[in-house]
């Protein structure tokens, strides 16, 4: 099992507006992510630790390449045109996991930049972001199509990247490793030992804002009669927090402590993490195999993930 907490990190300061200095503004200034590092499997009296110091927040990098003319003629994407990076938590089957994170970092790190055709104006054309697994009109009318010197130049590419496209790639990314699995037909108990839940924090360029999503698995049956798995995205806002793993246990605690410290106008990543540790120290005292140090916290602040603290056995 696992925890894992996300959240805003919000920062209060006086306004020089008011001479009270009770009177304090809140202000975004990126994201926190805090998890444990337990690898954990069931035993007939509950979970046993396997290992500590597994890692379970992931810098993804993020690299969208424009296309590279010589003349009127295109000849492929060798230029990165963005470059950031996002983050992603995890908590679960860790084969599942690390089978995801291969599919979001491939797909997270070959974006193009291509264009679709205008359907309002059969005069002009729509520029895009493509995946590589992608139809790609680019490439598709290459040899074909002259282009003029005006055509796909980087101010027409200025709000393409948003954090609402990077977080639907990481979501394709997720259904489309889980989709994998259907081919083998596998049973109820077989899904079941699929599920993975994971948290993205993704900085927007466009909007200069940072947003969090949480993707959780929703088995169903389908059409035929099979076992499914659809993907759900819920983007997570600035007054409460992202909890995976021990969600049952945690999450209405860890959600409380974001809206006390709102209220006490006090930072809470430094509470969220003084709680992540004291619940280990709680599964510890059970008896629990659950979640177990080391355990860290870091923070994300415009594409780059910093550890913030770390703890030890």
């Amino acid at each position: 099992m696992t925890l894992v907490i996300a959240g805003h990190n919000l920062e209060f300061s006086s306004s020089i507006w008011h001479e009270n200095d009770d009177i304090k503004e809140m202000h975004l200034n990126g994201l926190y992510v805090a998890s444990d590092s337990a690898i954990t499997r069931p035993t007939v009296n509950g979970k046993k630790t396997m290992l500590g110091g597994f890692r379970k927040i992931y810098q993804i990098p993020i690299k969208v390449f424009k296309p590279y003319f010589v003349g009127s003629d295109f000849r492929g994407y060798f230029e990165v045109y963005h470059e950031s990076s996002c983050f992603v938590g995890i908590a679960g089957n860790t084969l599942t996991a690390q089978h995801i994170l291969n599919s979001i970092f491939t797909h997270l790190s070959d974006l193009r930049i291509s264009y679709e055709n205008d359907e309002k104006n059969t005069q002009k054309i729509k520029y895009c972001i493509v995946r590589s697994c992608q139809k790609n009109n680019l490439i598709r009318t290459s040899g074909t199509t002259l282009w003029s010197e005006d055509a796909f130049v980087d101010r027409d590419f200025e709000s393409l990247v948003t954090a609402q496209f990077i977080s639907d790639i990481i979501e394709h990314s997720i259904q489309n490793a889980v989709n994998s699995a259907k081919q083998y037909k596998l049973d109820e108990n077989d899904f079941k030992s699929l599920f993975t839940e994971f948290v993205a924090g993704i900085y927007c360029p466009v909007n200069k804002s940072h947003h969090l999503y949480t993707y959780r698995m929703d088995p169903y049956l389908n059409a035929e009669g099979c076992y499914d798995i659809s993907i759900i995205k819920e983007e997570v806002n600035k007054e409460t927090v992202a909890v995976l793993g021990m969600r049952n246990e945690y999450e209405k605690q860890a959600i409380q402590i974001v809206k006390d410290c709102i209220d006490k106008k006090e930072n809470p990543s430094n509470k969220i993490f003084e709680f992540l540790n004291n619940a280990i120290d709680r599964e510890r005292e059970k008896g629990n195999g659950e979640i177990d140090r080391p355990s860290v916290i870091k923070s994300f602040i415009d594409g780059q993930l910093n550890v913030i603290y770390h703890t030890s056995k």
